[in-house]
């Protein structure tokens, strides 16, 4: 009896399990979402893994929405990513890295959940509108960017930029009875309104904080300094008005460059044996010019460098200074002597001759300037004069013409 009642139950507890379908296969999935490009990792069942691209819906902390495959967990590269290498990848990206967990997804998007979101996005365009009518009608202090409404229709989230907190309560109603759904007001930033509204850089590619990048960490103008980059503020800033994101990029090997180089203003020797004062280094070829004790400037690579921080080496001595010869007065000048048994010369004679030189000077330069103002175009041209054999002047003859 008892053996038969042990059969019969183990014939009861087979045919249920029998009778049960297999568990679909559970995976992980990272998938970016929403107006701010969101990335998470959401869970589903679905029956095949969903390539890169795919569209979704899925359920988040917000609603609804629709969201596209970023790679898939757990699998073999290059479409998949191990779980330790995700870990891994967030650590590194700081603590603040945007990443969410716990959202589920819901189905593949069929073509009417992605006509439906295509509708919404017209329609917030409408959305903006009324919304920045009732702003001015309120006197409000704020500039809206963007609107975006998810697929469920739970939630419409206006986003808007303002230098002071704004009281938006009554804006907050006016929305609401206008739409019929939850509101959500979210203040942005400079770099946000660049990531909703840019498009693409001077570089030809969409702008980083639009396309992948998540934590917009802070840039400085060192940065810039160290990558020898032009300091035009028109020429490293993006469309935020900011310093380019991608100044950090390299950053950190550039320092790692930098700090391989030798100080300005300090003594190295390099393998030759050349000792020299460092003036400048360029940190991408890695060479030090080096000035020489005599003056020269030579440039070196850093790897030829085998001793720094070197003391000052002495100074060579000054070259020995040329005695300048000694320059001796001149004796004054004697007055010439009388001419023997003759009288003193006349001084008187001596101005008079000096005198007629000057005048005759003179009248030279008149007559000079007489003959240029006669080759003038225009002038009245002189008579010849006509003199005679003695060399006096006779008046001129009359022409019989006239």
């Amino acid at each position: 009896m008892a053996a038969l009642m042990t059969e019969q139950t183990n014939t009861s507890s087979e045919t249920p399990g029998e009778s049960r379908k297999p568990k679909r296969p559970s995976g992980q999935v990272v998938v970016r979402y929403g107006r701010m490009m969101q990335i998470g990792l959401f869970g589903h069942k679905l029956k095949s893994r969903p390539a890169p691209g795919t569209k979704l819906v899925i359920g988040t902390e917000r609603g609804t929405e629709l969201g596209t495959v970023v790679i898939n967990v757990s699998g073999n590269p290059p479409w998949n990513i191990e779980d330790e290498s995700l870990r891994k990848y967030i650590a590194e990206s700081g603590k603040g890295y945007p990443f969410t967990r716990g959202g589920k997804v819901r189905r593949r998007a069929n073509p009417q959940d992605i006509n439906d979101q295509q509708h919404l996005d017209k329609s917030a365009k409408d959305e903006a509108t009324f919304c920045r009518e009732q702003i001015k009608a309120l006197a409000i202090d704020m500039k809206i960017v963007a609107v975006e409404h998810i697929l469920g229709g739970e939630r419409a989230v206006f986003y808007f930029m303002s230098e002071d907190r704004v009281d938006f309560r009554e804006l907050v109603k006016r929305l609401a009875g206008q739409y019929h759904t939850r509101i959500e007001m979210r203040q942005i930033g400079a770099r946000d309104e660049a990531r909703l509204m840019g498009d693409y850089e001077r570089c030809g590619r969409q702008c980083c904080c639009r396309e992948y990048l998540k934590l917009l960490k802070p840039i400085s103008m060192r940065m810039a300094k160290v990558q020898k980059a032009t300091l035009d503020p028109a020429k490293i800033s993006g469309r935020c008005g900011r310093l380019m994101c991608c100044l950090r990029y390299e950053d950190k090997e550039y320092e790692e460059l930098r700090r391989k180089l030798p100080h300005r203003s300090t003594w190295v020797r390099t393998e030759d044996g050349v000792v020299g004062k460092v003036l400048g280094t360029q940190i991408i070829t890695q060479l030090v010019r080096l000035e020489l004790i005599d003056k020269k400037q030579v440039a070196v690579s850093n790897d030829e460098i085998v001793e720094r921080d070197m003391t000052a080496p002495p100074k060579p001595a000054p070259p020995p200074e040329r005695k300048k010869p000694i320059k001796t007065a001149r004796p004054p000048r004697q007055p010439k002597p009388a001419p023997e048994g003759g009288a003193p010369p006349d001084k008187t004679a001596q101005k008079q001759s000096q005198k007629k030189t000057q005048d005759a000077g003179k009248r030279r330069g008149k007559s000079r300037r007489r003959r240029k103002k006669s080759k003038h175009p225009g002038a009245l041209s002189a008579p010849p004069q006509v003199r005679d054999g003695k060399g006096r002047q006779q008046p001129p003859k009359n022409n019989p013409s006239n």
